[in-house]
């Protein structure tokens, strides 16, 4: 009877708890969506040898980005400030380097 009785109580004290700690459950839920969301996978298109600035210029040219100030931020970072369809827009041209960090996992563990 005793035991059945502590049973009880801690069925109902957990059943309290739960609803407290319910929107940190969501919180924590909704934050491991995006991190998955953010890989991606991506489809690379080889550009022939020495077209790579023809390409470049077609992309600016598709997004109809004109009339150009430039500010160099570092030796690989360029920035810009440009017309597009009437408004200043900033664009960002930067040469990452080829070692590719490999991204942290963090381990999570949830019990009710």
């Amino acid at each position: 009877m005793f035991c059945k009785l502590k049973i009880l109580m801690f069925y109902k004290f957990t059943i309290k708890n739960m609803n407290k700690f319910l929107p940190l459950l969501y919180l924590i839920f909704l934050c491991l969506i995006f991190q998955c969301v953010s890989h991606k996978p991506r489809m690379w298109t080889r550009i022939p040898k020495f077209l790579v600035d023809s390409r470049v210029q077609q992309f600016l040219y598709q997004h109809r980005i004109t009339n150009c100030y430039e500010f160099r931020e570092s030796d690989t970072n360029l920035l810009l400030k440009c017309w597009k369809d009437e408004q200043l827009t900033d664009v960002s041209i930067e040469i990452n380097p080829g070692k590719r960090e490999q991204p942290q996992y963090y381990g999570l563990s949830i019990s009710i």
